[in-house]
């Protein structure tokens, strides 16, 4: 009788040990576990094979060897993806989620004859080629060379631009249609009535929005228009019905 026990215990414990070989190798050496989809959500502007060529993906890899935070850092190399969450689903998914950047302007550039168009975010980055349609301001005034998706840009006229814009309120933003940013001081924006505004530089935003808005506000009470709004010093602003030479070679609408 202990005799026969004692082979029993053996028995379960060579029948634990095997199984628990079989499932390691079926866990982590089989290819049931492997990597046989990615799927992405939320994108608009990734595509599944970006995410698995940036991640260096392949079918060989094991699901749960793959690391989800490598992943998710991979994801966001990508010029559209702001974030990126991975998750791994058995037996063979990894879903990876994906937040996506949002064009606010978009970048005229001239090569010679050439002109090109790229989206740009609110960080100034480069996330494709593309007019982005009528309802994105063209920014231009610009002198870049070498740029491709996913590079920011290094312009400091650039990004006062894109400080000046993005510190106004909804509604003024919407009135415009083209920012011109030569330098970082001498900003100008064109409103959709094609009327100027000399900013200047990206400073005393609030106090030069403001002032913006309650001299637009006024014209149109009075059902006015002028070519030229000048609030570059907030406590003291210029209109005029004609604007004057140095700005008037800012972006018209659709430039």
């Amino acid at each position: 009788m202990i005799e026969r026990s004692r082979r029993r215990r053996l028995l379960w414990r060579f029948g634990a040990v095997v199984l628990c070989a079989l499932l390691a190798w079926i866990a982590f050496m089989s290819p049931v576990l492997s990597v046989r989809r990615v799927r992405l959500l939320g994108a608009k502007h990734t595509r599944s094979a970006d995410v698995i060529e940036a991640a260096g993906l392949d079918r060989s890899d094991n699901l749960l060897l793959v690391s989800t935070a490598d992943v998710e850092r991979a994801a966001e190399t990508l010029p559209w993806v702001r974030r990126a969450e991975a998750r791994r689903v058995l037996p063979g998914t990894l879903r990876v989620k994906v937040f996506e950047r949002k064009p606010v302007m978009a970048l005229t550039l001239k090569t010679g004859s050439r002109r090109s168009r790229w989206l740009l975010d609110g960080d100034g980055r480069i996330l494709a080629r593309g007019r982005g349609g009528k309802k994105l301001p063209v920014l231009a005034g610009i002198a870049l060379e070498g740029i491709e998706p996913g590079s920011i840009i290094a312009s400091k006229g650039a990004r006062a631009g894109l400080r000046a814009y993005a510190s106004m309120r909804p509604r003024l933003r919407h009135e415009v249609v083209a920012v011109f940013a030569p330098t970082e001081e001498r900003l100008t924006f064109t409103l959709r009535n094609r009327t100027l505004v000399r900013f200047g530089a990206a400073e005393n935003l609030d106090a030069k929005n403001s002032v913006l808005r309650s001299v637009l506000a006024k014209l149109r009470a009075q059902g006015k228009r002028v070519a030229y709004i000048d609030v570059r010093v907030p406590a003291s602003p210029a209109i005029s019905e004609s604007a004057p030479p140095d700005v008037a070679s800012s972006p018209p609408p659709g430039a």
